[in-house]
């Protein structure tokens, strides 16, 4: 797909000369030779050091760097293969640096302290992309290409399936409907289109909502769409879908979309969605949960800013992307809130409703080669502030001068997005540093476990726990810390409060992972020792199980890394595989004591000897591939415990042998 890349060198180059660091470094260099001396100054809230040139004789006489033992730069000596020569520097440098360093580095720390306490934010060093990011959809060929076949669609009133540089394209046309606002409840619950939205749905917020006519549109095409689309990606090496549509065709394809995504099993293929002057399709809690899903981001709604369509209705919601295009430009803007006040904004202007379908053919053969050609500012001189540029820019893009009250308004409404954008970025680095914090916590566990494997009791930290002596009491303090920073992670993640991929980071994927393996057991067992009764039922029973662990397994499941084939272990695990071992003894065990009971009937006694060696045989297929840790084989342990129990009861009733097919 030679077409979709992008050639950044020089928007990269554009980035870094339009940040103020560009400027203020060269001019304290400028300073820096002209008296022949290091200067340090804070400026913005950052510390520059600038150093003066001096005259060298032997500029290529190079040295050996000391990276090893206690060396200045030792940290370089982990990534230096042993085969490799040691790194050389020029020497006449290096001893300039050698005089030098101690200063700097006691000016810098002086000079950071003072800044830190006067200027705590960096302004100048933010951008303002809601501009540049319209820019970049608008030159890619998917804006083009949808467009056109938008077209098509329209005008033979069919769908239309296409494979252009190795996208499909599903486009559909539009229709019109009589009902436009009848809002109908989608079905996401139980067996429901749309299952996959429940998980995120909170028992207090109202049912999410759609458009009757356009959900009736939708069900009478989904299932030829999806054939077309299975049979399109068979003659594609790359699986990528594009489904798009202008206005209730935009709203159909929507619709279809996220049906796609919201099943149970994820698509094979990457799906975007690209709408042109489509309606708002339902309520706030369609929007909220589409959010909370993490699927937004797989939206793109083109909207003029002439289209009255889009937003005629201040009860519906918007999700996903939105392109606010004029004859000047364009800006996006990602954030639900964000989007209705700029549709507030567009409707308190007054702003003319051309008709719509000529102004995005407009749109398509124009802007997308302005990406290409040099912007003029025509609204006075620009801010040196790069971000105050960015969102003076944006302004103009939208049409409006930055003098009168709707571009003040505009300009208002881009800051707040730009602030609503950040601040999930900004909670997930503080959110590192908490992590941090809870590191001891999961280190006395670890150590917990290792004393408890290494004990002549021979219990295993599992039952060592159950105990609840001073030791236990003082790692139950540790597991509850733990619980409530990983309950917190999840709660933030449910109010999109989090980078929509934060759960596919490596950091976090296996920091969970790490979590997981070593708390869930210790839950388990105090669950089993303070809150478990029949009528309650088992751990992972009833919504027992804590909702962190359930979004956990998600986590790695979405991780979607290839299977690796492994080779066989060579010897127990550090830790049980599967974290809810124990939940499952103590269902066999609780089994196993209900055998033994005289007052049950024959089918009971079948259904429970059923599960019995169901387990039995998954145990030991654990233990074969020594996916348990050592802890799960020690002498007294529940689980050596319960298979003496369990042989003593076969024996007892004459080697009982249950049915192949039966499973835990």
């Amino acid at each position: 797909m030679e077409e979709c890349r992008f050639e950044k060198s020089e928007l990269q180059a554009s980035f870094m000369t339009a940040t103020p660091l560009w400027y203020d470094s060269w001019s304290l260099c400028e300073v820096a030779d002209r008296t022949r001396s290091i200067q340090i100054h804070h400026i913005a809230g950052i510390v520059y050091v600038a150093l003066p040139a001096v005259e060298i004789t032997q500029p290529d006489n190079l040295v050996v760097l000391k990276v090893a033992g206690d060396g200045s730069f030792s940290a370089l000596s982990t990534s230096l293969p042993s085969s490799e020569p040691p790194p050389m520097v020029n020497g006449a440098i290096r001893d300039l640096f050698v005089s030098s360093s101690l200063h700097i580095q006691s000016q810098s720390i002086l000079s950071t302290q003072h800044a830190s306490n006067s200027t705590p934010v960096m302004e100048e060093c933010r951008f303002e992309k809601s501009e540049l990011q319209a820019s970049f959809m608008t030159a890619t060929p998917l804006w083009y290409d949808s467009w056109s076949l938008c077209e098509v669609a329209d005008r033979t009133r069919s769908i239309q399936i296409h494979h252009i540089a190795g996208i499909v394209y599903v486009a559909l046309p539009a229709v019109e409907i009589t009902q436009p606002d009848n809002l109908v409840v989608l079905k996401v619950a139980g067996d429901g289109s749309f299952s996959a939205l429940s998980t995120s749905l909170p028992s207090s917020e109202p049912p999410p909502m759609v458009n009757g006519a356009i959900r009736d549109l939708f069900v009478s095409s989904s299932l030829h769409i999806q054939s077309q689309i299975t049979q399109g990606l068979e003659m594609e090496e790359r699986k990528q879908v594009v489904i798009t549509g202008h206005s209730t065709g935009g709203a159909v394809a929507a619709v279809t979309a996220l049906w796609l995504l919201s099943q149970p099993s994820k698509p094979s293929f990457r799906l975007l969605c690209i709408t042109f002057g489509c309606p708002l399709l339902g309520n706030q809690s369609l929007s909220s949960s589409i959010s909370r899903s993490r699927l937004a981001h797989n939206f793109c709604n083109v909207v003029s800013i002439h289209d009255l369509a889009p937003r005629r209705n201040d009860d519906l919601w918007p999700f996903g992307t939105f392109l606010f295009c004029s004859d000047n430009g364009g800006v996006c803007l990602d954030n639900a809130d964000s989007v209705r006040r700029m549709f507030f904004i567009l409707n308190s202007t007054g702003t003319p409703n051309i008709e719509e379908r000529p102004r995005y053919e407009h749109y398509v053969s124009t802007l997308s080669h302005q990406f290409l050609v040099s912007r003029s500012f025509s609204g006075g001189s620009l801010s040196d502030n790069s971000y105050q540029a960015g969102v003076a820019l944006a302004v103009e893009s939208l049409g409006f001068s930055r003098d009168n009250p709707s571009g003040v308004s505009a300009k208002e409404c881009i800051e707040a997005a730009t602030e609503i954008t950040r601040a999930p970025i900004v909670r997930s680095s503080e959110l590192a540093i908490e992590l941090g914090n809870v590191l001891p916590s999961r280190l006395e566990i670890q150590w917990f476990k290792d004393s408890c494997d290494g004990s002549p009791k021979q219990l295993g930290y599992y039952d060592n726990f159950k105990v609840m002596s001073k030791r236990e009491m003082k790692v139950n303090v540790s597991r509850a810390k733990l619980a409530k920073f990983w309950d917190g992670v999840i709660r933030m993640l449910e109010k999109n409060e989090l980078p929509f991929d934060f759960h596919l980071g490596k950091k976090w994927v296996y920091a969970s992972q790490f979590y997981q393996l070593l708390a869930e057991p210790l839950d388990i067992a105090y669950f089993y020792k303070y809150v478990y009764s029949r009528t309650k039922g088992h751990y992972m029973e009833n919504g027992n199980r804590p909702k962190r662990y359930l979004e956990i397994d998600k986590w790695w499941k979405e991780k979607g890394e290839p299977h690796k084939e492994k080779g066989a272990r060579t010897r127990y695990a550090s830790t049980t595989q599967d974290t809810c071992f124990w939940a499952k003894l103590e269902e066999a065990k609780e089994c196993l004591d209900d055998m033994k009971s005289e007052s049950i009937d024959e089918q009971r006694r079948y259904l429970l000897w059923k599960r019995i060696v169901g387990f039995e045989r998954y145990a030991e297929t654990l233990v074969k591939m020594k996916e348990v840790s050592v802890d799960v084989l020690a002498r007294n342990s529940s689980y050596s415990v319960w298979v003496e129990r369990l042989s003593e009861f076969k024996i007892k009733k004459g080697n009982m042998v249950a049915d192949d097919a039966m499973e835990f």
